[in-house]
Order: structure tokens, then sequence, then C-alpha cells
């Protein structure tokens, strides 16, 4: 079974289970198939190694959002260092 249709099915398991005209049994069942698949989608990945406290290492491939320009200005307003607008800004006039 690929991720794609594991995925549909918890999303139909975790969805019936939410029908309140089920008996709380089947509702329960339901939800235990659910979690079966997710267990099994876990089992099968790949594990990620976890550092000394538990945190996980830092994978050096991913890099930070915008590329971590952003900055923070006075009053908490965010500007970007280099947003490439080519246009001047019209400061407030129309």
């Amino acid at each position: 079974m690929d991720n794609k249709e594991r995925a549909a099915l918890i999303k139909r398991y975790r969805k019936d289970a939410k029908n309140e005209k089920l008996p709380q049994d089947v509702r329960n069942e339901y939800l235990d198939r659910a979690v079966k698949l997710e267990q099994d989608a876990y089992d099968e990945s790949p594990k990620m190694g976890m550092a000394k406290g538990g945190a996980v290492k830092k994978n050096p491939t991913k890099k930070m959002a915008y590329g971590g320009t952003m900055k923070m200005a006075k009053g908490g307003a965010v500007m970007k260092a280099n947003c490439g607008a080519s246009v001047p800004s019209s400061n407030g006039k129309k």
C-alpha cells in the first residue's frame, strides 16, 4: 500500500469515527484501524537519529524560510532586508 492510499484510508476511518449514528464500539474500531495504519507507516519510514537530550539532529540540507533575511524593526513591524521591489514606494501618497 502506498502513502496516498494509506492516507486516504486513514482520512476515511477518522471521518467515519465521527459519525454519531454508529455505535461507540464501531467508532472505536475505526479509530483503532486508523492508528494501526499510522503506526505501520511510522515503522516503515526511515528514522532520524536523536541528539543528546532528545533534540532532533539538524538537517544541514534544509535552509531557513526567507533565507534568514527578515529582521524586526521598532514597534514590531517586519521589514525585509532585500524585498526585490523594482518600483519605489509611494510613501503613502496616492
